[in-house]
């Protein structure tokens, strides 16, 4: 199998060769030759983790992480599913984080079933998440506290790793998504984005709504990532983020990646991700897939794979056929029957091979589920114990985020008022010019919205001063034919 290039199914069914900078097409000679590999998307995926001992056998993590996603994961048992594990080290601690993955075989099927009809099997099928696996194994990126987002006309994500090892997933809006939420076609979505973004100045007074849907939107999806990192913070001892990563076919989002300084992350440096300036837009994100394909080929990368679609070996170099051809030769030797009668003994004795091997199959099956309900049945106060150590573990990580938090009050301050801020005007249906932060530890917010609304002001300003905030004025109103404006001031 040639090492050096690797053929590529995308999402949308297209069949490239890879070679490691940019997609051709497969020579239709030897295509056999290479390695075939595809994604399925977080969407498609039912995950769940659980916490092993680094002294565990790869053998029974496999079996552990199994009875876990059947029994506190909602797999169905009535069921068929493929399913594979990654094991995530957790630095100075004696257990590792194992991430399981399940996928239905009837969505396998549906998905894969006119490529496995041409290629009749898949290498590969992995979570398209892991793709920036590769970034660090093929040397493109230095190992660092990364956050990397994609967005997708279909499927976005945001995806952590901390010194290049990956740490979870968390499954955003997609672009389609978004254009629904803000009433607009995807073309047209995608435009605003990448020439207006979420600034201020890039928008004319008319587009005033249509900026305040976009911010909205984007502001919610900055929430969902940071509380993602604040929940893996404590478990995998993740101290900060060096790097922010937008992954957008090689596009900008102005103003998107900095609403992240608004949770602490003014230090990671904010990046537009374009590692394969040779592949053209629109195929950027799946050239990352295409890569790891590739590492995995190349030996460099031990993947997660959730193929159901093997590749068989010839007849002839398995036991059975090597076995079949040794009692052929045999008895042609031994006893000389005519061809007629040999051809007939043949086969029978190719069948009995198949149902014997058939039935070992069902025999090892049995045994391994009788194996790991033993287990089940046996061990179920050993995992009961387990948890409760957990618990008791999560508790301590709790007790040090809340030191940490303690330490950085300040700052927590400040980020609750803005969080207090843009919630009650989320509530109220108001939107906002500016909102300023001044050096005497008060906001000042700029509000706007129409006539008919502006008694929403004061239930804003009724509202934060409920939250205990000492006060809540507003300095100065203007208004025209069509807004209300108030400039309001809140402090601590």
């Amino acid at each position: 199998m040639s090492e050096n290039k690797v053929i590529f199914i995308t999402t949308d069914g297209k069949e490239l060769l890879f070679d490691g900078s940019n997609f051709s097409e497969i020579p239709s000679s030897d295509y056999k030759s290479y390695l075939n590999a595809s994604v399925v998307l977080p969407s498609e995926l039912r995950t769940h983790g659980i916490k092993v001992s680094k002294n565990s056998t790869p053998e029974k993590i496999q079996m552990q992480s199994e009875i876990s996603i059947f029994e506190d994961g909602g797999l169905d048992p009535e069921l068929e599913y493929s399913i594979s594990s990654l094991v995530i080290p957790i630095e100075d601690d004696d257990e590792s984080f194992v991430e399981t993955y399940a996928i239905q075989t009837k969505t396998l099927d549906e998905k894969f079933a006119s490529v496995v009809e041409k290629y009749k099997h898949i290498d590969l099928i992995f979570p398209s998440s892991h793709c920036y696996f590769s970034l660090y194994k093929c040397e493109k990126l230095e190992p660092k506290n990364d956050l990397f987002i994609h967005l997708g006309e279909t499927n976005s994500y945001a995806v952590i790793y901390k010194s290049g090892q990956y740490i979870s997933t968390r499954v955003l809006p997609s672009l389609n998504d978004i254009a629904t939420k803000i009433n607009r076609e995807l073309p047209d979505t995608i435009e605003l984005l990448t020439k207006k973004g979420l600034k201020d100045e890039n928008f004319s007074e008319d587009e005033f709504l249509v900026m305040n849907d976009i911010q909205d939107q984007f502001s919610n999806i900055a929430e969902r990532i940071a509380h993602s990192i604040s929940h893996k913070r404590g478990a995998f001892k993740l101290e900060t983020l060096d790097r922010i990563f937008l992954d957008f076919e090689s596009a900008n989002i102005p103003g998107f990646l900095e609403l992240f300084d608004n949770y602490g992350y003014t230090e990671a440096s904010k990046e537009i991700l374009d590692i394969f300036t040779d592949v053209e837009i629109g195929m950027k994100h799946s050239a990352l897939s295409a890569q790891y394909a590739l590492c995995v080929s190349q030996s460099s990368l031990e993947p997660v794979n959730l193929t159901i679609y093997e590749k068989q070996a010839p007849f002839l170099k398995t036991r059975v056929g090597l076995f079949t051809i040794v009692i052929a030769s045999s008895l042609i030797l031994a006893f000389s029957y005519p061809a007629y009668a040999m051809f007939k003994t043949n086969n029978l004795d190719t069948k009995k091979q198949e149902l014997n091997a058939k039935l070992s199959k069902i025999n090892s099956k049995t045994k391994k589920l009788q194996d790991k309900l033993k287990l089940e049945r046996d061990d179920r106060d050993k995992y009961r114990s387990q948890k409760n150590d957990l618990n008791k573990k999560i508790d301590s990580y709790l007790t040090i985020i809340s030191t940490l938090e303690k330490i950085d009050q300040e700052k927590a301050i400040r980020q609750k008022m803005l969080q207090d801020i843009i919630k009650t005007m989320k509530k109220y249906k108001l939107a906002s010019r500016k909102i300023e932060y001044s050096q005497d530890n008060f906001y000042n917010v700029q509000i706007i919205t129409h006539l008919e609304n502006r008694d929403h002001i004061a239930l804003f300003i009724k509202e934060l001063l409920s939250y205990g905030y000492s006060s809540v004025v507003t300095k100065k109103v203007k208004k025209n034919n069509s807004y209300y404006e108030s400039f309001v001031e809140i402090k601590p």
